[in-house]
């Protein structure tokens, strides 16, 4: 036993000193290697990350160029799964020394708990900054900078900070436009976007409170008044102004909700829902379902469901009186996406701001807010017939004939999108000519007619009047409402002379890259408009605008492409998203080498005499 303690101690002293001596060694090495050694170690760590990672100028891409009005304009496309730091982000003159720049003007990040540098702020896909000049320059100028930045990849690897030389050159701006108004820096959608990075909730909300106002009296809101009306006035006798309220609230309240939550998605995946629903099958059936109800309101029938189920849900409204309101509410969200499918430049900024921030939450309040803008009037007039229907008594017939007339228009203004414009100008007429009957326009006045059968047959002739004019209109080859006999002026062109611009349709991302190349051989500038059938703006911009002689005077020598995105199918879908566009209407112009010329987009319509001024500030 004592000579198994020995040699056990001398086998432990033995193997102890080896080990001294080895970490002596070791330490040793690592004196005399220490970087060789730590850059080893951590190289075999990261072997696998570095092999995901791209390279500097792959994953920050940076671009640099000066607008018309001498500002820097430097824009970032950063890889996915990149970020950029906002503090790191440095812009420093290095030629000519005597130029000085102001303080750079950062947009607002997102935060972020960095591993590296604690609470910070970064920047996920594209980022763009303007940086202006302290003092403009009036003449030719070569401009060099020195631009920092420093980014990271999500998976905890950071690049070293990067500095960038750009060599720029500075014109001074022309002296005759310089006494002309500035243009805007940003687009109008542009603005709107910027103002959600700066502003506060509450604000936000508000101000899109008030945009919503301003759109309520467009084309987009004008088609839900004898829709929300039909409704109210369909509840007859029964309606208090309660249950108005109750019932316009609905409406307004679930087309507010539609505008949110499909403006949300359309800004996240690009895609628009009130696009898909502009088919020629789902537009016949909404405008064969209004003019159903429009005859019901005249009394041709009855829309009654099964007395069986009649008494099934009486049954049920014992216990639940909501059926109604949720018909309406219905009827708000299917308003929203078929009957007012506008993208206005108020709509087009908050999805702008989605899809470069993802901050849906911030888009969607301030949709809400828009939707509920929109609807303020509509509530109102829905109040105001809750509170007068009930004491209507016996003109409530007449009133029903009314909101029919209305329902009626709603539903040649939805069919009007994929119908010829002399089959539609045809269909007004026969409208105007059903009024007139019905306020007995060919009826003789009794000897002791009142002061309103006398107004009514008065108003009844104007309409037989104006509706021969349009069918007359119509069989001219005429399309305009408004100017029906447009083909008879002696001192104008016909109509479908007038019509516009001589645009060249394209399809396709090929079709517009090879007109694009062809201008820029001729070095010509171009204007490409985003047009579908559907889209009432375009018809608007059709009608007024691009017919406007001054307008086709100050494009004569510019080339005009239109995309037709009617069919709203995947080579649409692709033009639109490679202009980061969700749906008509847009124009985009392009300079003398075809590049597109930044911050002129105009989207919504835009009166002759804006267009031309935008059209004054271009190069």
């Amino acid at each position: 036993m004592k000579k198994f303690l020995v040699l056990f101690f001398i086998s432990l002293g033995t193997l102890l000193f080896t080990l001294s001596n080895s970490a002596i060694a070791e330490t040793e090495l690592i004196k005399n290697k220490p970087i060789s050694t730590l850059s080893d170690l951590f190289g075999q760590l990261t072997t696998s990350a570095s092999n995901q990672l791209l390279e500097p100028d792959e994953a920050f891409r940076l671009f640099a160029e000066v607008n018309n009005e001498q500002q820097i304009v430097l824009s970032w496309r950063i890889a996915e799964g990149y970020y950029l730091y906002q503090d790191k982000i440095k812009v420093t003159v290095l030629q000519p020394k005597e130029l000085q720049l102001n303080n750079i003007k950062l947009p607002k990040g997102q935060p972020k708990v960095d591993e590296i540098f604690g609470d910070t702020t970064v920047y996920y896909d594209d980022l763009i900054v303007l940086q202006s000049l302290s003092n403009p320059i009036n003449k030719p100028t070569d401009l060099t900078l020195d631009v920092a930045f420093q980014g990271c990849a999500d998976i905890g690897v950071c690049y070293p900070p990067m500095n960038k030389v750009v060599n720029l050159s500075l014109q001074p701006i022309q002296a005759n436009k310089a006494s002309k108004p500035v243009a805007p820096q940003l687009s109008e959608q542009n603005q709107i976007a910027e103002s959600l990075i700066s502003n506060t909730l509450w604000l936000t909300c508000l101000t899109f409170l008030g945009f919503g106002l301003l759109l309520s009296f467009t084309p987009c809101v004008f088609p839900m008044i004898p829709i929300l009306s039909g409704i109210i006035v369909g509840h007859g006798d029964k309606l208090t102004t309660r249950k108005a309220f109750y019932l316009s609230f609905a409406y307004v309240f679930a087309s507010a909700l539609t505008y949110a939550l499909f403006g949300v998605l359309a800004g996240l995946f690009g895609s628009n829902l009130q696009a898909t629903f502009q088919n020629p099958w789902i537009l016949g059936l909404f405008s064969g379902l209004f003019v159903l109800l429009a005859l019901s309101m005249f009394g041709l029938y009855q829309i009654q469901l099964p007395t069986s189920l009649q008494s099934k849900l009486s049954q049920i409204s014992q216990h639940q009186k909501h059926g109604s309101l949720w018909g309406s509410a219905i009827m708000g969200v299917l308003s929203t996406l078929i009957v007012g499918p506008c993208v206005a430049a108020p709509l087009a900024g908050v999805l702008i701001y989605i899809g470069q921030t993802g901050d849906a939450f911030l888009g969607g309040f301030a949709l809400f807010s828009l939707g509920i803008g929109m609807g303020i009037p509509l509530l109102i007039i829905g109040v105001s017939a809750g509170k007068l229907l009930p004491n209507a008594g016996h003109w409530m017939e007449p009133i029903k004939y009314f909101f029919g007339v209305l329902l009626l228009a709603v539903a040649i203004w939805l069919i009007e999108r994929i119908l010829p414009a002399s089959i539609t100008l045809l269909l007004w007429a026969g409208l105007f000519v059903i009024c007139a009957i019905y306020l007995r326009a060919i009826d003789r006045l009794p000897e002791t007619a009142t002061g309103w059968q006398k107004l009514s047959k008065g108003m009844g002739v104007l309409c037989l009047i104006y509706g021969t004019l349009l069918m007359v209109g119509a069989a001219s080859g005429g399309s305009h409402l408004l100017k029906p006999l447009a083909n008879f002026n002696i001192h104008q062109k016909p109509a479908f002379q007038q019509h516009a611009l001589p645009f060249k349709t394209i399809k396709n991302i090929d079709e517009l890259t090879v007109s694009l190349d062809r201008a820029a051989k001729n070095k010509q500038r171009v204007m490409l408009d985003f047009y579908a059938d559907w889209c009432v703006t375009c018809k608007q911009m059709e009608a007024y605008t691009f017919s406007d002689p001054s307008v086709q005077a100050a494009l004569k020598n510019t080339v005009l492409i239109q995309a037709d995105v009617t069919k709203n199918d995947d080579e649409d879908q692709a033009l639109l998203k490679t202009f980061s566009l969700i749906g008509p209407p847009a124009i985009i112009f392009f300079d003398l080498d075809s590049s597109e010329i930044k911050q002129s987009r105009v989207i919504g319509y835009m009166e002759p005499t804006h267009f031309l001024e935008h059209l004054e500030t271009l190069p």
